[in-house]
């Protein structure tokens, strides 16, 4: 009997992936890395602290893109035709660019009038749209979810009284929408309707007290950032405070966890073929990393 609950506890247990020291850290020296973002093969980034949105080179070298005074560039989403939205965080803007800077069109109201606070990461929506979230201000004004239909040059408020609003998700059917909370270390799920309007606002994730003996890198909180999911459905949150990301299943089971260097981590990205993890370093010199995806096949 000892053995057989041994054996279910290994099978329950997540999987640990690679250890700190296999994590590969590159592109030093920037002054606040977020928005990891793939525009085909290539990485997509920005550097807050400078106003830039930055490419991977072949090198692993960060590569100027364009650069936005003011806008304070958080999150990037390409749309699939040559360009992409830019949440600007300081500026209170959503902006769609050419991949080489031209401005195209810029979101600075919610459909009734209402200035964005501090635009912070976005996700498609499948129709050529995106939701995007205002993660609010620390003077009480609370964060919001916005919907921006395709073209649109005003955003449809659908979530409001959230907590420091950040990174947002959709599952690959489109059908669910999952919001990270920053302030409370959770992640909330929501049920999306036909017309992009969201329904049944629920704990998804409460990252303090998973239970179960299941435990997260790092001590203390766990505070979401940047959420992605791939393509079977696997929910992956990048810990700010935390010392790593953590992947779980659609069912909020904790599925893999992966310690990194640095302090802080904003921003994840899965690359297209899902073999690899790159995300954000923001510690005295931030940078970025790369390490195997944790449920990714293993090499032969």
């Amino acid at each position: 009997m000892r053995y057989l609950w041994l054996l279910l506890m290994a099978l329950c247990a997540p999987l640990h992936a690679a250890p700190v020291e296999d994590v590969e850290r590159f592109a030093p020296g920037l002054r606040f890395p977020e928005g990891t973002v793939f525009v085909g093969d290539t990485l997509y980034f920005v550097d807050y602290g400078t106003s830039t949105v930055l490419r991977l080179g072949a090198d692993l070298a960060a590569v100027p893109a364009w650069r936005s005074a003011g806008c304070g560039p958080n999150g990037l989403l390409p749309l699939g035709d040559g360009t992409m939205l830019v949440a600007c965080y300081d500026a209170g803007t959503v902006e769609q660019r050419s991949l080489d800077g031209r401005l195209l069109r810029t979101v600075d109201r919610g459909a009734q009038g209402e200035p964005l606070i501090r635009p912070n990461d976005l996700a498609a929506d499948g129709h050529g749209g995106a939701y995007f979230t205002a993660s609010g201000g620390a003077d009480g004004i609370e964060g919001r979810l916005y919907h921006l239909a395709a073209g649109l040059t005003r955003a449809d408020m659908v979530v409001d009284h959230v907590r420091n609003a950040n990174g947002v998700a959709l599952s690959p059917d489109g059908r669910i929408l999952y919001l990270g909370e920053s302030t409370t270390d959770k992640v909330l799920r929501f049920d999306v309707a036909a017309d992009g309007s969201l329904r049944g606002r629920r704990d998804f994730l409460a990252l303090d007290e998973l239970g179960h003996g299941q435990t997260l890198p790092g001590g203390g909180r766990h505070t979401p950032d940047g959420v992605r999911t791939d393509p079977s459905g696997h929910v992956f949150v990048s810990l700010y405070n935390g010392a790593g990301f953590a992947v779980f299943g659609a069912d909020g089971k904790l599925l893999a966890t992966q310690s990194l260097p640095g302090t802080h981590h904003a921003n994840l990205a899965i690359s297209p073929d899902q073999a690899w993890v790159y995300g954000t370093i923001d510690d005295d010199e931030g940078s970025l990393y790369r390490v195997r995806n944790p449920l990714a096949p293993p090499r032969g």
